[in-house]
């Protein structure tokens, strides 16, 4: 055939098959990427089982719009003439459940009029007994195990009490927990609302407050708590909230609330300090009975975990209440355990590594060799394996009673993942799911922090002075640490410095001598190289870049506020105002303000409209307003546009940053 009909027909395909790829972008606007389709299994909400009535499914003299009636009022805690909070059962010497849950009369409000109640039941579901009331003024509580075996219960603000048994007697401590700013913040002190606790193998203690930064106390649970990281929810719009923390085999995992988007979201983290955010949500406030009954609630917050003497999560607990009247009560829901794997041999695992051998382990309640659907099982990085990619099988045996499954293919990992995951079924169908730490990788590694940069006065030089700690749990290989001038669109090296191995919570201060110039309009970095951060594949730009482009009634405005970015940032005020971000690289993060009159944007990723994000919360400046997911490495872009979302106030942002392979 000659070859410009060759070439001529070639073009009529590609020209016909754009031209039906755009009619079906026209016929759903909110088409969205390959990458974002999520298998089952592929979010954490696909872990929640058919919940098992416990008395039977009730109907009459309940409270309850027809979304949630029946109901099994036996399930958690409820009770008449009470509104009932949050949830969190321990399992307690005597193999019985104990409740700690938030109530308030009918009528009052929980500012004012809630307590801390005890409940007790024979099994984790349920139905739970009032005992008695341990705490007359107190919200959100929640009770850790401490490693001598005691209890102790913390509440809003950090106020505790402990108990040798759930039973009691509570005796109140002296002290509240504390917090040390560590430099992240301008004070410490109290460690606010919604905490979240749990214990670290060395016997340290990991502490997550209400707005997802993390601080670790190595002096006991009353602190004082040293901020390690601080807001690492992928955004800070959305009143993020409500987190809850639990770490189960080699890594720590996290479960939080988006109030005012109507989501929530499901994190990971090897050392509790940096966290790796995945796709999908977290649960879907609907409640499935193993008869089929379907309940739906108007809302879902509080989450809890229940784990078993292995660390695994295996029921969640919530605090939910209906649309009419707001009538409220705890609610407990079975999880899919995970289950145990490892990777044979000792050699690294890496994105190269194109086949490696699995151990699936046996346990009392699990055969792998004839309850697997082996052919169903993928397994790799955890953004991969959620969409169906990953290695696949290519042959098993057993081994004892375990399962070997030797896989091939790639295995999508990428420069943060410290773990595969598998994902597959049951011949039965269910989910089956585990994670295999990478042989390089340990539980127990240290993890490098870098205290926010101060700069000083010092015979008329400017000095910047941080100081590097290790709040992992081994000691430190040698690292470099680098220090960038941000001046306009230039990244400049100031400062290469090396720093000598730590031992586990032990710093080396750092000083930087940079000079009499006017620091006015500049931002300083100090990146340490091979943290578990990842930061130096990220660079930040301010929002004048080039890559940045403005439309709309967009200001420019001088801040005052030490915090905000290069003391400026652009603020736009009317419907439909946009900001395009153009980047080369996986990721791109947009920062700016929030307040309680700020307005909302609805987010699009390469001309697709995602979601749309609220900046109406508590006021404060350069924090993160969105994160993209993680992209294939390429030219991207990331619009905002201002919209209606109840609050049309201002919008505001002060700088951009992409994360690139490149920028290392």
């Amino acid at each position: 055939m000659d070859r410009k009909i060759i070439l001529l027909i070639a073009f009529c395909i590609i020209y016909v098959s754009q031209g039906l790829y755009a009619e079906n972008l026209k016929k759903n606007k909110n088409v969205k990427y390959s990458w974002e389709k999520l298998v089952c299994g592929g979010q954490f909400q696909d872990l929640y089982l058919p919940t098992p009535i416990i008395n039977g499914l009730e109907s009459d003299s309940i409270w309850g719009d027809e979304d949630i009636v029946p109901r099994d009022v036996d399930n958690g805690f409820e009770q008449k003439g009470w509104r009932v909070w949050g949830g969190n059962p321990v399992l307690n010497k005597d193999g019985k459940y104990y409740l700690t849950v938030a109530r308030w009369r009918e009528g009052g409000g929980w500012q004012n009029d809630s307590e801390v109640a005890l409940c007790v039941a024979d099994s984790a579901i349920g139905p739970y007994s009032f005992i008695r009331t341990i705490q007359a003024k107190g919200h959100n509580p929640e009770v850790i195990k401490l490693k001598n075996g005691n209890y102790m219960l913390h509440t809003m603000w950090g106020e505790n009490q402990t108990a040798k048994d759930m039973r009691g007697p509570w005796v109140k401590n002296k002290k509240n927990m504390s917090l040390n700013a560590n430099g992240f913040f301008s004070k410490g002190g109290n460690p606010g609302a919604n905490l979240t606790t749990d214990f670290r193998p060395d016997g340290s203690i990991i502490l997550m407050l209400k707005n997802g930064t993390i601080a670790i106390s190595n002096s006991g649970p009353e602190g004082p708590y040293d901020v390690v990281s601080k807001y690492n929810y992928d955004r800070a719009t959305g009143y993020p909230e409500d987190p809850v923390i639990w770490r189960s085999r080699h890594q720590y995992h996290s479960v939080y609330n988006h109030d005012q988007d109507n989501k929530n979201a499901y994190m990971r983290s090897l050392d509790g300090i940096n966290w790796i955010e995945e796709q999908g949500n977290a649960y879907d406030r609907i409640i499935r009975y193993t008869d089929g009954t379907v309940n739906k609630w108007y809302q879902m917050e509080r989450p809890k975990i229940i784990q078993d003497a292995t660390g695994r999560g295996v029921y969640m607990s919530f605090a939910v209440h209906d649309k009419i009247n707001k009538h409220s009560k705890n609610i407990i829901v079975p999880l899919v355990k995970e289950r145990f794997i490892s990777i044979l041999g000792d050699n690294p695992v890496t994105a190269k590594t194109r086949s490696v051998t699995l151990r699936i382990e046996a346990e009392d309640d699990f055969n792998p060799v004839k309850e697997l659907d082996v052919n169903s099982l993928r397994l790799g990085a955890g953004f991969e394996v959620n969409r169906g990619g990953g290695y696949k099988v290519v042959s098993s045996e057993a081994n004892g009673k375990d399962l070997l499954v030797r896989f091939k293919g790639k295995n999508g990992l990428g420069h943060l993942d410290y773990d595969l995951k598998l994902l597959g079924k049951y011949k039965n169908g269910e989910l089956v799911f585990g994670y295999a730490l990478l042989p390089q990788r340990s539980a127990s590694e240290a993890s490098l922090i870098a205290t926010p940069y101060t700069i000083k006065d010092v015979d008329g030089r400017k000095v910047l002075e941080s100081t590097i700690k290790n709040y992992g749990m081994g000691i430190s290989e040698p690292q470099l640490v680098y220090i960038y001038e941000h001046k306009g669109d230039k990244k400049i090296l100031v400062k290469k410095l090396k720093i000598e191995a730590l031992k586990p919570y032990e710093g080396q201060k750092i000083v930087v001598n940079l000079g009499a110039e006017d620091l006015c309009l500049c931002e300083f970095e100090v990146v340490v190289m091979g943290s578990n951060e990842g930061q130096e594949y990220w660079r930040m730009e301010n929002h004048t870049t080039l890559a940045a482009s403005f439309k709309g009634s967009w200001t420019e405005n001088d801040s005052a506020d030490v915090n905000c970015y290069m003391k400026s940032e652009k603020t736009g005020t009317k419907l439909g105002d946009e900001v395009t971000y153009v980047f080369n690289g996986t990721r791109a993060r947009v920062y700016g303000r929030i307040g309680r009159q700020m307005g909302a944007f609805a987010v699009y990723i390469d001309g697709h409209y995602i979601e749309t994000v609220r900046c109406n919360y508590a006021p404060v400046t350069h924090v993160k307003i969105y994160t993209t997911t993680r992209l294939p490495e390429g030219k991207h872009t990331l619009k905002l546009v201002k919209t209606d979302a109840t609050f049309n106030g201002p919008v505001a942002i002060d700088a951009f940053s992409f994360e690139s392979l490149s920028n290392i």
